[in-house]
C-alpha cells in the first residue's frame, strides 16, 4: 500500500472515529438534559436525529420522546452545547397517531378516486 493511501485510509478511519464519538457524545448529553426537562426517567426516553450536517454527517439536531412528551435539541457547536429548541409539549399516543394515519390513508384513497372520476369523465368525452 503507498503512503498516500495508506495516509488517506487513516484520514477516514479518524474522522469516523470522531463523529462517532460526537454522536455519542450528544446521545447522551441530550439524554440527560432531557431525561430533566421532561420529567422523565432516561431508559424511557425516544432519540430520533432529526438533522445532520456536514461530511461527516455530524447530529445537529434531535427530538426526543418519553412520558406522554416531546422536545427538540439543537447543537451548538460554538458552545459546544445541546440546548431546547422548542417548548416541551404532548406528545401523540399510539392511538391519536394510528388515528393520523388512518386519515391520512384515506384522504389519499379519496383523492385517487376523484383522479380516476375525472379521468373517467375525460375518456367519454373524448370518445363521443
Amino acid at each position: 500500500m503507498s503512503a498516500a493511501r495508506m495516509l488517506l485510509v487513516i484520514a477516514v478511519t479518524a474522522a469516523l472515529c470522531i463523529s462517532c464519538g460526537h454522536d455519542k457524545r450528544a446521545m447522551k448529553t441530550v439524554t440527560s438534559r432531557a431525561s430533566f426537562d421532561l420529567s422523565c426517567p432516561a431508559d424511557e426516553l425516544e432519540l430520533t436525529v432529526l438533522s445532520t450536517e456536514g461530511a461527516r454527517k455530524l447530529a445537529n439536531q434531535i427530538g426526543v420522546t418519553g412520558c406522554g412528551k416531546k422536545a427538540v435539541y439543537v447543537y451548538f457547536s460554538s458552545s459546544d452545547t445541546w440546548i431546547a429548541d422548542s417548548a416541551i409539549t404532548p406528545a401523540m399516543t399510539q392511538q391519536e397517531e394510528a388515528y393520523k394515519a388512518r386519515k391520512a390513508q384515506e384522504e389519499r384513497a379519496a383523492e385517487e378516486e376523484r383522479r380516476f372520476e375525472e379521468e373517467q369523465s375525460y375518456q367519454r368525452g373524448v370518445s363521443q
